[in-house]
Formats: C-alpha cells, sequence, structure tokens
C-alpha cells in the first residue's frame, strides 16, 4: 500500500505581527483555512524546543507546491533536527527524514532556503516583529 504525503499545499499567511491584535473567531477561522500558517506555528514550536535541543534549525525556503499548488513554488518553514524535519504547520505533526521531506519538496533542487539557529531567531523575530520570512524571496 502506497502512502501519499500532501505537504506543501497551502501558502503562507502574509506576514504577521509577532503580537497581533486577535481578529474575532470567525474572521480567524476564514483566514487559517485560505492561508497555512507554516511561519508562526514552527517559530512558536522551534523557540519552545530550542530551549533544550541546541542543535534545531528554523528554515525558512522555497518548494514546490502539492495539490492545487502543484507547478508553483513558494515560501515555507519548518524545523530541522539533524537528519529529520518536523513541520507542525496547518495543525500537521509531521516527522520526516529530511532526505524525503526535501525531496519531496524540490528544496535542495530550488536551492532558496535560509537556517537559523535560536539566537538568530530571536534576533530576526525581535528586529522585524513579525514570524518569516525574513531573508527568502518568492514570487508567492
Amino acid at each position: 500500500m502506497k502512502k501519499h504525503f500532501i505537504l506543501f499545499d497551502r501558502l503562507p499567511e502574509r506576514k504577521v505581527r509577532v503580537k497581533p491584535r486577535q481578529p474575532s473567531e470567525s474572521s480567524r477561522k476564514r483566514y487559517a483555512s485560505a492561508r497555512g500558517d507554516c511561519y508562526e506555528s514552527n517559530c512558536k514550536r522551534f523557540l519552545e524546543m530550542s530551549l533544550t535541543n541546541s542543535n534545531l534549525k528554523l528554515v525558512h525556503g522555497e518548494v514546490s507546491g502539492q495539490g492545487e499548488l502543484s507547478g508553483k513554488t513558494f515560501g515555507h518553514c519548518w524545523i530541522l533536527d539533524g537528519a529529520q524535519v518536523l513541520d507542525f504547520s496547518n495543525g500537521r505533526d509531521v516527522k520526516l527524514p529530511k532526505l524525503i521531506y526535501y525531496s519531496i519538496g524540490n528544496v535542495e533542487w530550488i536551492g532558496n532556503f535560509f537556517e537559523y539557529n535560536r539566537d538568530q531567531v530571536l534576533e530576526k523575530t525581535t528586529k522585524t516583529g513579525h514570524w518569516g520570512p525574513w531573508d527568502l524571496k518568492t514570487l508567492l
């Protein structure tokens, strides 16, 4: 039985302030369903996990879309723990070997990604006031 992974099927949100005003519950659901939450959810989880694991990296990279986004590339965010990728975006709990995750998203083929350690993430969120992307430039 083949398993198919659909990982890169939602565009990330536009840049959201680190401490945004809370919209009404209904507008938040509508907005979240239209776009993904990769930068915010993975950055928050990274900051929690990196307190006890200094080897973690937060990655902002361009990936190839799947599903309705097939044929398009766009920015995405995930956590790198050595040879394992963790992705908590859009309510998921993805844990895959880096080789597989990067192959699905064509990450190394596209070659547009940035890795950050804890100190860099704290500096970037403080300086910019949002979860990212900070250095990554993409069309979508």
